[in-house]
């Protein structure tokens, strides 16, 4: 199978003319091996992310004896993890369902060229959902593969490796899903038995460069994707995306810069100076109450403004909104460190709280006292902690 052949319908167009089309689908799903996790990983761009493996040092497990998020867990973790087994190399079955266990991760980054100037990750899927920890503070929030859903595995460890680093992290790893723990279905009542499987513990060199065409590449596949078929746009997205899949060798980076120059020149074309402006924040909605216990809301707010924060460190253009002062007390009271974090960024422009409410309150059943008063006590809290009332509201998820 090679990459650089090219598929053509040929369609008789008078008995003395042809007119030659790419077959939409054979040229999609070129397109999207080219760039998949699954099926061609040892010749295909994906395979090439991660071009350099190496086991942990060590890996030390316990279970958390009570569900209390927060840095008094962590501490409590630290304590039990001095005289915990080591599992680095066992099978590791996490559950039941809601349980609690702490992993201590020791590893150290090789000497050598392959790895010398390199942004080198850990790489960890739990199959359920788990935040990294390092000298008391949460850092990000990590999402296993277990229920299809986002997909987070990996936590940089350094931007430019000089070979020879030590690093020691304590990973917390709730057993259950982004969505819960479901029996049989997202909704379903949840399965108590519900076990989660250790299927990645490693560090690896992470190819910026790859990355940084890939992520070309998938956003022009999806516009061929997902833009009417009959539009001219995606049939100059699959042109453009074939193009690239045609002049990439992944194995050769001197293909790279004409890859990135042809999806410049698709990126950059304007449809007229009337075209729409869209300038996207990023944002999570977090349910107060649905699939999980309290206590797993509340970890979920430290994973997910944790990974913020440290996406506005890395990125000072990255905007991200946030509702709901009941979860940033929350925050406040179990992480007090990325709260402060949090109000940092706030007063740079970075995090922006809105809603002005409490929660984002059903909008249908309660009375007109119920509301005045998600108002007057959030855009209380608001006021208080970060300077200034919320000049937006926010319904169900909806600003």
């Amino acid at each position: 199978r090679s990459w650089t052949a090219r598929v053509w319908l040929v369609m008789a167009d008078t008995a003395s003319s042809f007119v030659v089309q790419k077959h939409w689908r054979a040229t999609r799903e070129r397109v999207e091996k080219f760039i998949s996790d699954t099926y061609f990983t040892d010749v295909n761009l994906r395979g090439r992310l991660y071009p350099h493996t190496a086991p942990l040092l060590s890996l030390r497990w316990c279970q958390a004896t009570g569900p209390a998020p927060g840095p008094s867990s962590y501490q409590d973790a630290v304590t039990a993890l001095e005289g915990a087994e080591e599992v680095l190399g066992r099978e590791v079955s996490i559950g039941p369902a809601w349980s609690t266990h702490w992993f201590r991760c020791e590893t150290e980054v090789p000497q050598g060229p392959e790895w010398a100037g390199r942004q080198v990750r850990l790489r960890w899927d739990s199959g359920c959902e788990a935040m990294v920890w390092r000298d008391g503070e949460p850092l990000q929030g990590l999402t296993g593969n277990s229920d299809g859903h986002q997909l987070r595995t990996d936590f940089i460890l350094t931007k430019s490796a000089s070979g020879g680093e030590r690093f020691v992290l304590y990973i917390e790893v709730a057993a259950n899903g982004m969505f819960g723990v479901g029996k049989g279905g997202l909704i379903n009542p949840p399965d108590p038995n519900r076990r989660f499987s250790l299927s990645l513990r490693e560090i690896a060199v992470f190819d910026t460069e790859v990355y940084s065409l890939l992520t070309e590449l998938s956003i022009i596949i999806d516009m061929a994707k997902h833009l009417p078929r009959d539009s001219q746009r995606a049939h100059e997205a699959l042109y453009t995306a074939n193009e690239i899949v045609n002049m990439c060798n992944p194995f050769d980076k001197s293909t790279f810069p004409r890859c990135h120059a042809i999806a410049a020149r698709f990126l950059g074309e304007k449809n007229g100076d009337s075209q729409h402006v869209i300038h996207a924040l990023g944002h999570c909605h977090i349910d107060t109450a649905w699939l999980w216990p309290y206590s797993e809301s509340i970890r979920k707010c430290g994973r997910s403004w944790a990974s913020a924060v440290r996406l506005m460190e890395d990125h000072p253009h990255f905007t991200f909104v946030c509702s709901q002062a009941q979860q940033l007390e929350w925050v406040k009271e179990h992480y007090p460190g990325l709260f402060q974090r949090m109000k940092t960024k706030a007063a740079s422009g970075q995090f922006i709280p809105v809603g002005g409410t409490w929660v984002e309150m059903d909008g249908n059943i309660p009375s007109g006292e119920a509301f005045v008063r998600q108002f007057l006590i959030g855009q209380r809290f608001f006021k208080q902690e970060f300077g200034h009332y919320c000049t937006e509201v926010c319904m169900g998820g909806q600003v």
